[in-house]
C-alpha cells in the first residue's frame, strides 16, 4: 500500500490542516530533489516508501507529533543531499522538523565510516531523528532485499552493530523499540 492510498482510507483521523501540511512537505521534497534517483527509480520512491515504513507503524496525521515525523521523514535528505537550506527549511516547516532533519543530515568525513562516527554521535540527542532514521534504514534494507542487492546488505549487517551501540542506551520510545527490532529482523 503507497502512502497515498493510505491517506485516502476513511478510518484515518487527519485535519485538514495535517493533511495539508503533509501534501506540502511532500511537494517540497519532489521538488527540491528534482532529478535525483534512487537506484533507477525517481527519489520520490524512497521518500514514499520510508513514509509508508511509519505508517506501517501506525504513524499518522492524527496528532502534531507524528504528523512532524511525517513531515521529516519526507524532508529527511533535502539538506544533505539538495540546495534547500536549514533556514529555507525552518521558515517553512518549523523549528521541530527542521531539528530532525537536520540531525538526520551527515557530517562531513573522509570516509563513509568517518561520517557515520559522527552522525551516531549526533544522532543520540534527538530520538525523534532515530524513528525517522530507523524507517529510512528499514526502507533502504527492504529496496536492497527486494532487488537483491547483497552488497548494501552487508554493509548495512556491519553498519547495523555501530547504530546499535548509540541508539539502544537513549532509544526509549514504543515506536522507537519496535522499529529497532523490525530492523534487526529484516537483517538476520
Amino acid at each position: 500500500m503507497v502512502a497515498k492510498e493510505i491517506i485516502s482510507n476513511e478510518k484515518e483521523i487527519i485535519s485538514t490542516d495535517n493533511k495539508r501540511l503533509f501534501n506540502e512537505a511532500r511537494a517540497f521534497a519532489i521538488k527540491a530533489h528534482g532529478n535525483q534517483q534512487y537506484g533507477v527509480s525517481p527519489y520520490e520512491i524512497h521518500l514514499g516508501n520510508v513514509i509508508s515504513v511509519l505508517m506501517r507503524f501506525n504513524v499518522d496525521l492524527s496528532s502534531t507529533y507524528k504528523l512532524n515525523l511525517l513531515i521529516a521523514a519526507w524532508l529527511h535528505d533535502v539538506l544533505e543531499d539538495t540546495k534547500v537550506t536549514k533556514a529555507e527549511l525552518e521558515a517553512k516547516f518549523g523549528a521541530t522538523v527542521t531539528e530532525i532533519v537536520y540531525t538526520l543530515s551527515d557530517d562531513q568525513g573522509a570516509s563513509r565510516e568517518e561520517r557515520k562516527v559522527n552522525f551516531y554521535k549526533k544522532i543520540a540527542k534527538n530520538e525523534d531523528a532515530i524513528i525517522v532514521k530507523l524507517a529510512d534504514r528499514i526502507s533502504n534494507v527492504e529496496f536492497s532485499i527486494i532487488h537483491g542487492n547483497e552488497r548494501k546488505l552487508e554493509i548495512y549487517k556491519t553498519e547495523q552493530l555501530k547504530l546499535e551501540e548509540v541508539l539502544i542506551p537513549v532509544l526509549k520510545s514504543a515506536l522507537g523499540l519496535e522499529l529497532l527490532a523490525y530492523l534487526r529482523k529484516l537483517l538476520k
